[in-house]
């Protein structure tokens, strides 16, 4: 069983500009790997990687943008050397909308982004994550996959696909030694959680499920993501890990 640290890896974060994708850099550089930093927002992806300890390239890519993604991949293993892990966790969760009246745009727009955009990162990634012979993947699901609060169609679907997607890959790449999870956050106290950290009713709603009786901390969910992404996890891939403090089991 391989090292639990990110030492000698090279590591793409997508949706690396701010909340937890910021976190995840900072716990990854922490742990001695070089990054690929990508997001649409460039300017905060360069303060980020000024500050970080360790190499870091930052790229400005919207992942639903499939010239991007793969330019971006290409981009990160010419100036590091390679491809070892990617961790997709660009997403987005607009307003809540009862299924009857999303509008079509933004039920595209959801999936687009949050599904079609893992997996376009993947494919562009899969090249430089084989020719690694350690690959992992990382893919962002939510506690709302299984779980879905109402007015989030959009959002608890592309989550779900996220979860599906996860065990596809995995079936298809592991003759190439690519291991490929997902993690399903809980209610975290940044990033989309933000907004239910912020309001007194929803975060009383929120912790009453939670047998650890809060919110998450995102250093918590960022080691939960750097041992998917390292050695450590060899033998793991196909799997859904849920780090959301027990939510929805009862209390």
């Amino acid at each position: 069983m391989g090292a639990a640290s990110l030492a000698g890896r090279v590591v793409v974060v997508t949706g690396a500009s701010r909340g937890l994708g910021q976190v995840l850099a900072e716990v990854f550089a922490a742990q001695g790997a070089r990054l690929g930093l990508l997001a649409r927002d460039v300017e905060a992806l360069d303060v980020l990687a000024k500050r970080l300890d360790t190499v870091a390239v930052p790229i400005r890519c919207d992942v639903a943008d499939p010239a991007e993604v793969t330019a971006a991949m290409d981009r990160v293993a010419v100036a590091l050397g390679g491809l070892d892990s990617l961790v997709v966790n660009a997403g987005i969760s607009p307003g809540a909308h009862r299924a009857h009246n999303t509008p079509l745009g933004l039920w595209r727009q959801v999936l687009d982004v949050n599904l079609t955009g893992a997996f376009l990162a993947a494919q562009a990634a899969h090249p430089h994550l084989a020719a690694s012979g350690r690959g992992r993947v990382v893919l962002t699901s939510s506690v709302m996959a299984r779980l879905p609060r109402a007015g989030l169609c959009a959002y608890a679907a592309s989550k779900s696909g996220i979860e599906g997607l996860a065990r596809a890959l995995s079936a298809d790449w592991a003759g190439d030694r690519i291991c490929v999870n997902a993690v399903a956050p809980g209610f975290y106290d940044t990033g989309l959680g933000a907004a239910f950290a912020g309001s007194d009713r929803l975060r009383d709603q929120v912790v009453s499920r939670v047998p650890l009786a809060r919110f998450g901390e995102a250093g918590e969910l960022a080691a939960a993501v750097a041992f998917l992404a390292a050695d450590a996890s060899s033998y793991l891939t196909g799997h859904v890990l849920a780090v959301d403090g027990g939510y929805g089991i009862g209390r």
